[in-house]
């Protein structure tokens, strides 16, 4: 989705009620002086910045809790390269999708939304992958 327009009032104009957006033959009140030098009236925002970024925190949070559990139910025994490398693709193929699909939302995405798509992400290619090994 491309990345929003908000209307940005500058610090001597009173702020606008919540969610307001000027018409586009309103003009503000000449009392209120003109916007300093250089002011953008209207700004750029992308609801979800650095989707990228906070899907491979998410995605790496998956990783380290898979280790983990793959560690502690072997009761020590698991071949931990094996495992540490096995583990890899599926989330960092789980934070490039979660990534463009939150780069895709208008709304913006608190924390736990990148973990929650992470791990249906996850969840889905693990689904896909026994799929493929029990029909073969």
């Amino acid at each position: 989705m491309a990345p929003q327009h908000r209307y940005n009032p500058p610090p001597n104009w009173p702020p606008p009620p919540e969610g307001w957006t000027p018409e586009p033959s309103w003009q503000p009140n000449p009392a209120w002086g003109p916007p300093p030098e250089g002011w953008l009236l209207w700004v750029t925002e992308a609801p979800n910045r650095h989707p990228f970024g906070r899907a491979f925190l998410a995605a790496g949070a998956w990783w380290l809790l898979s280790v983990i559990l793959v560690v502690a139910l072997s009761g020590g025994r698991a071949d931990l390269p094996y495992s540490i490398g096995s583990l890899i693709p599926g989330p960092v193929i789980a934070a490039l999708v979660t990534g463009l699909i939150a780069r895709s939302r208008p709304k913006k995405w608190s924390i736990w939304m990148y973990g929650l798509w992470t791990f249906l992400v996850i969840l889905a290619l693990r689904v896909v992958t026994v799929a493929g090994q029990l029909g073969s």
